[in-house]
């Protein structure tokens, strides 16, 4: 089994009487599966299906769904594909119910070694090399890979609060790295997140850094990032 399907499961929070999870591009059904063996009622979707029950959405457009309907959701290894990142973070967030989670996988490219691999070649984690011309952005290629940081942003501006990072794989290259490393990302980040006066501003700054210094965030092949969607005032 995927320890990034694995990973991403156990930040699902247990369902309740009636719950109910959107699986959004939901490929060969594994996370769907999983979701249901814990109890949730799932609405699997894919951009074309002959699933049965499966509902086909082009993630390029708003969701068919009515606003506030599920409990969670979660979009896994898709959102690099995407032409329009903010616009489906605020469509899950949309069709959130307040309080309710989001669960959304990526490739890491800030890992040690994506980023060393970064100052050798120019090229990220889910981007080792030059993309074939070819192709176009509307092909849905793995074009489009953000960092946490960005992601973190972007949803925060829809209403969305990553609260928890998972565990996905660990190659042995970043386990050796990144101890190493550790210190000196740790201190000029600190540095960095800290010159800020605003104190709202601050408080969120030192949040985001307990994540990009984290062991999953250094490490991990993917990025497994947990959110809340606040509650209205």
């Amino acid at each position: 089994m995927s320890e990034r399907v694995r990973g991403a499961i156990a930040l699902a929070p247990a369902p309740g009487a009636s719950s109910l999870a959107l699986d959004l591009s939901a490929g060969d059904g594994l996370s769907s599966r999983m979701l249901a063996e814990r109890g949730w009622r799932v609405v699997s979707t894919e951009y074309r299906t002959r699933n049965r029950g499966w509902v086909a959405v082009n993630l390029d457009h708003d969701l068919p769904f009515r606003s506030a309907s599920f409990e969670l959701v979660i979009m896994l290894e898709v959102i690099e594909h995407l032409a329009d990142i903010p616009h489906i973070l605020g469509e899950i967030a949309r069709v959130m119910r307040p309080g309710g989670v989001a669960i959304v996988t990526t490739p890491n490219r800030l890992n040690v070694s994506s980023r060393i691999h970064y100052l050798l070649s120019g090229y990220y984690k889910g981007r080792r090399a030059p993309l074939a011309y070819k192709y176009r952005v509307a092909d849905g290629r793995n074009w489009h890979v953000m960092g946490l940081n960005d992601l973190h942003w972007i949803a925060w501006g829809t209403g969305l609060r990553m609260d928890a990072i998972g565990r996905s794989r660990r190659k042995l290259r970043a386990r050796i790295l990144a101890p190493i490393l550790w210190p000196l990302i740790a201190g000029f980040s600190w540095m960095l997140y800290g010159r800020v006066k605003d104190p709202a501003q601050r408080k969120i700054n030192r949040e985001l850094l307990g994540f990009m210094t984290s062991a999953s965030l250094l490490m991990d092949e993917n990025i497994i990032m947990r959110f809340r969607k606040r509650e209205e005032p």
